[in-house]
């Protein structure tokens, strides 16, 4: 398990259709990550992966499954205040969205 995270120069193009420019003097640029947890089911090899998706680990129960009506509208409000690209609506260079954006 790991968590990856990766900054490139998307100024011609993410950042508003590139009428936004990164401001460079800033740099370097660092990301910091707070505020979770982190938890894992220990599997030893491959096969031993379905015992991950028993429900006596908290991250399966159903109640996780989905956003509730009010952390469904505090998702959209930071999508809406903080995103400036979203590849999945990306419809010039993807006409096709990747899969992961058909969650």
């Amino acid at each position: 398990m790991h968590i990856e995270a990766s900054l490139w120069d998307g100024d011609s193009w993410a950042t508003d259709g590139g009428q936004t420019k990164i401001n460079w003097t800033h740099s370097p640029l660092n990301a910091h990550f707070q505020g979770f947890g982190i938890g894992g089911c220990p599997v030893q090899n491959s096969s031993d992966i379905q015992q991950c998706y028993s429900s006596k680990y908290w991250w399966n129960l159903e109640k996780y499954w989905r956003l509730d009506h009010r952390q469904q509208r505090k998702y959209e409000n930071v999508r809406k205040k903080y995103t400036n690209y979203d590849y999945c609506f990306d419809r010039p260079r993807y006409p096709t969205p990747p899969p992961e954006c058909f969650n």
